[in-house]
């Protein structure tokens, strides 16, 4: 087991993986501001982007970029100022660093570098247009962005098909009617929310099934960031009727196998999808 603290050696700094609004930029907190103003250095995916936040704060902290295409080098660089004790922060275009973006390649760095890090949490595009979409959010799973390639991108959405949870991905603006295509062949008509621009004063929020939402966005060209919501598979729930006979064999079996009258109501109940106090009454009446 391994518990991150101060070592006995000379005192490490410690890196800042601070989450930044994904379009209003009052969605930022006053803890990640101080962290922002404080650091020694501040780490981003573009710079100018990145100014445009820092600037209307009035934060001068320096830059150095940090993306996809140069991480390994970038990496370096930010570890050895890490190693003499300075303060970084970790900063992507949107939302939360280390999700769909080179921030995870840095962190699993810091760990086997035994480097301290932390995080500051605030928005999420992939939250957000979880809640926002209305589907249910007990149970999600993130796919970040799907495959570029046709092949990998069917063999995604069909494992996508057969997922009971609801599901959250990223998508390019000019990628979308493509990606749309593709479901509307593979989800049929499982319902989806296209979310775009959220938090900014044009937000919109797109309900329906795929060839529904292709459609409108033929005639209605996508722009801005976009996060797709995908309903979770809904199973039609059996009627008691239909498989009464069932339910009470797969009873008389539990028992036998001697499992208390509770118990065999729970797994039966659970197995056929029925609920608990339906199995109860077929129980009875085998009683009777």
């Amino acid at each position: 087991m391994e518990i991150e603290g101060k070592s006995n050696g000379p005192e490490k700094g410690v890196l800042y993986l601070c989450a930044t609004p994904i379009g209003n930029l009052q969605d930022i907190t006053l803890r990640a501001l101080e962290c922002l103003k404080e650091a020694d250095l501040i780490a981003v995916e573009n710079i100018e982007h990145s100014r445009k936040l820092l600037s209307h704060y009035g934060i001068g902290t320096p830059l150095i970029s940090y993306r996809e295409s140069n991480r390994g080098k970038k990496s370096r660089i930010i570890l050895e100022r890490l190693r003499q004790g300075a303060k970084v922060v970790l900063i992507s275009d949107a939302g939360m660093p280390a999700i769909s973006d080179p921030g995870y390649y840095l962190v699993h760095l810091l760990l086997e570098e035994k480097i301290p890090f932390t995080v500051l949490p605030g928005p999420s595009a992939a939250l957000t247009a979880l809640i926002i979409s209305g589907y249910p959010v007990k149970r999600f799973v993130f796919w970040g962005f799907l495959s570029r390639k046709k092949g990998e991108l069917r063999k995604e959405l069909e494992a996508i098909a057969r997922e009971d949870k609801t599901v959250v991905l990223y998508e390019s603006p000019h990628r979308l009617k493509a990606t749309l295509t593709e479901m509307a062949e593979i989800l049929k008509d499982r319902q989806l929310a296209v979310c775009r621009e959220l938090t900014k004063k044009f937000e919109e929020v797109h309900r329906g099934n795929a060839g529904q939402l292709l459609n409108f966005f033929l005639q209605e060209p996508p722009r801005g960031e976009i996060t797709l919501v995908i309903s979770p598979l809904s199973h039609p729930r059996k009627s008691l009727l239909d498989i009464r006979e069932e339910c009470e064999k797969s009873l008389l079996e539990a028992i036998k196998k001697g499992n208390t009258p509770t118990e065999a109501v729970k797994k039966v109940a659970k197995n056929l999808s029925l609920k608990r106090n339906e199995v109860y009454e077929v129980l009875m009446k085998l009683k009777r």
